[in-house]
Parts: C-alpha cells; sequence; structure tokens
C-alpha cells in the first residue's frame, strides 16, 4: 500500500462524487508471477483527473514528505513540467482541500 492511499482514495472518491473522471495511476513495475509489468514512467502523478473538460493530475504528498529530493522528486518536476507546457492542469496535494482549491479557481 502506498505511503499516500490514505490521501489518493479519498481524492479519487470525491471526485467521483462530484461526477467528474478520475483514476488512480501506479508508476513503476509490478511482478506478476514469473513476469514484471511496467507501469506508468516514474514521476507520474497518482491521480488523473477531467474536471470540466480540463485534464487534472494530481500528486499526493504527505506533508513530511514535501521536503525529499532525489531522483522521484525530479522526475515529478519533469513530469510537472512536462504536462504544464501541454496546458494541463497539475496539483501537489497534501489534502483534499488542495484539490478543491484548483477546482474552485477553474470554476471562475
Amino acid at each position: 500500500m502506498s505511503e499516500t492511499s490514505s490521501l489518493t482514495g479519498p481524492i479519487v472518491e470525491a471526485f467521483t462524487k462530484m461526477g467528474i473522471f478520475a483514476m488512480r495511476l501506479n508508476s513503476g513495475t509490478a511482478k506478476r508471477g514469473r513476469y514484471y509489468i511496467k507501469l506508468c514512467p516514474p514521476g507520474t502523478a497518482d491521480v488523473l483527473a477531467f474536471p470540466s473538460g480540463r485534464v487534472l493530475w494530481v500528486e499526493t504528498k504527505e506533508v513530511r514528505d514535501l521536503k525529499r529530493k532525489g531522483s522521484t522528486a525530479e522526475a515529478q518536476a519533469a513530469f510537472r513540467a512536462t504536462v504544464e507546457s501541454l496546458g494541463h492542469l497539475y496539483v501537489r496535494a497534501t489534502c483534499l482541500d488542495d484539490v478543491l482549491e484548483v477546482l474552485r479557481k477553474e470554476s471562475k
């Protein structure tokens, strides 16, 4: 189970209750029997949603993890830069309110 599953699940559930299509994404690899399955590339955000015809990527972070550095942080920064250059929305969320704030701003 991910260290942010207590945040990611409720965010996906909130999107669903609002009628917004959203899905949880996993990155890295997973072993299935003798085989490895390649998932999303490193740095991919945890949630993908489509509010009001927009593309919204949500990276969930525990408050204690916000200052961590390393290859994961670099991959996430590169992913963010890529999706924002395409005109997508991106939010790094430590709570559901972070996501709701982006939705409020977008609805104005």
